[in-house]
């Protein structure tokens, strides 16, 4: 196979342009008026640049996409609940919602807007204050 000289390869590459400015036009022309194309490959044959022919008009930009409406995210993923226990000298155990439980059952006020434990496992006891207002202590053990 001869080698191609810079002129041939040119000629073969202003071929292959023409030829991609052709289909280009005629994806972007209407259907009714088909654009040969002849005008650009005269133009680049005379020498003008990309975007410097004469007579070409530039194709409209098409309608961007009615957007979408978001959808809002919700975590499917549950959140980690970690298992708490408490233990005091003697070996004793209990979970932190067994305390909440015993405390829960000690407490006599409907409206708990908030609830703070305070857990002393040497003593064994759980001390309450709800509401910022009533205190008490359950036994844990």
């Amino acid at each position: 196979m001869a080698k191609k000289t810079r002129e041939e390869l040119a000629e073969i590459e202003f071929a292959a342009l023409a030829s991609a400015i052709m289909e280009m036009e005629s994806i972007y022309n209407d259907a009714d008026a088909p654009d040969t194309g002849a005008h650009v490959m005269e133009a680049f044959a005379a020498g003008a640049a990309v975007g410097d022919v004469p007579g070409e008009e530039t194709a409209p930009a098409p309608e961007p996409a009615p957007e979408k409406p978001k959808r809002a995210r919700s975590s499917r993923k549950k959140a980690m609940v970690p298992n708490v226990v408490i233990q005091n000298q003697a070996g004793d155990s209990i979970t932190y919602e067994a305390v909440v439980k015993k405390v829960n059952a000690a407490v006599e006020i409907s409206d708990i807007r908030s609830l703070d434990i305070y857990v002393k496992a040497v003593e064994g006891k759980a001390y309450y204050v709800v509401n910022g207002e009533a205190a008490g202590a359950v036994d844990l053990f």
